[in-house]
């Protein structure tokens, strides 16, 4: 949501269908680096996270790079106590993120499928 609402500040445009999507250009500087980042630290594949690591401090810088893995780490710990919790989304959050839902297609996650994978 913060993402759409700084593209319309800034006056870019943001790709949110790229948020649970395999590829695609998202808008996002570095986008490439960021999914793969994210998504191998998620996933445990150290070895290629090594190397990517590596390419993306020498074109994003070594700051930027502990900052992606920080907040990738700290959402990945948020969303699995919420999970292990059963804490639903609150009222005020699912009548303001409807739209955002749709088009990143998050409503059609699904959760029993995240947990087994990363667990």
């Amino acid at each position: 949501m913060l993402l759409r609402a700084s593209g319309e500040q800034e006056g870019r445009s943001y790709d949110l269908t790229s948020v649970t999507g395999a590829d695609g250009d998202s808008g996002v500087p570095h986008s490439d680096l960021l999914r793969a980042l994210t998504e191998q630290a998620i996933g445990g594949e150290w070895a290629q996270l090594t190397h990517t690591r590596q390419r993306a401090g020498e074109i994003m810088g070594e700051q930027q790079v502990a900052d992606v893995l920080t907040v990738a780490a700290a959402f990945n710990g948020i969303t699995r106590v919420a999970d292990a919790t059963g804490i639903p989304l609150d009222d005020n959050t699912a009548a303001t993120t409807i739209d955002l839902r749709a088009t990143t297609g998050i409503d059609s996650y699904a959760y029993a499928e995240k947990s087994a994978r990363l667990s």
